[in-house]
C-alpha cells in the first residue's frame, strides 16, 4: 500500500525558475527608472536655475544691482541632485547647476544659465539645446 502525501511548498527548481524571471524583470526596469530619475532631476535643476534668475530679477528691479549671493532658500529642494552656485558683480550674473551624488554621470552634465537668458551645459556629452529643451 502506497502512502498518499499532500505536497507542501516549493521544489528548488520551481523557486530558481522564480528568481530567473525577477532577475530578467528588474535587469529590464532598471535603466528605464535610472533615466526616468535622472530626466526628473533635470527638471528640478532647471526649475531652480530659471526660480534663481526671477529671485534675482525682482532684486535688481527693486535695489538697482543683482546681488552678489544667492541665498539658498530661494532654490533649496530637499529633492535636488544638484548644486547652485552664483557669479556675478552686481551687474550681471552667471547660474550654474553641478549634478552631485548619482546625477554626477548625467548627460548633459552642468547647467549654466547667464543673466542674458543664454543658456549652456559644460562636461556633458548632450548638447544644451537637448538638455535645456528637454
Amino acid at each position: 500500500m502506497k502512502s498518499c502525501r499532500a505536497q507542501l511548498g516549493f521544489t528548488l527548481t520551481e523557486l530558481l525558475t522564480v528568481l530567473a524571471i525577477i532577475g530578467v524583470l528588474s535587469s529590464l526596469a532598471l535603466p528605464s527608472f535610472q533615466q526616468s530619475h535622472q530626466r526628473s532631476q533635470r527638471t528640478l535643476a532647471k526649475t531652480a536655475l530659471l526660480k534663481s534668475a526671477h529671485w534675482l530679477e525682482r532684486s535688481v528691479s527693486s535695489h538697482g544691482a543683482y546681488p552678489v549671493a544667492l541665498p539658498e532658500a530661494v532654490w533649496f529642494s530637499p529633492d535636488l541632485r544638484y548644486r547652485i552656485s552664483m557669479t556675478g558683480d552686481g551687474s550681471t550674473f552667471i547660474l550654474k547647476a553641478v549634478p552631485t551624488g548619482g546625477q554626477a554621470s548625467d548627460a548633459c552634465g552642468e547647467w549654466i544659465l547667464h543673466a542674458t537668458g543664454e543658456r549652456e551645459v559644460q562636461n556633458a556629452t548632450l548638447s544644451a539645446d537637448k538638455c535645456w529643451g528637454s
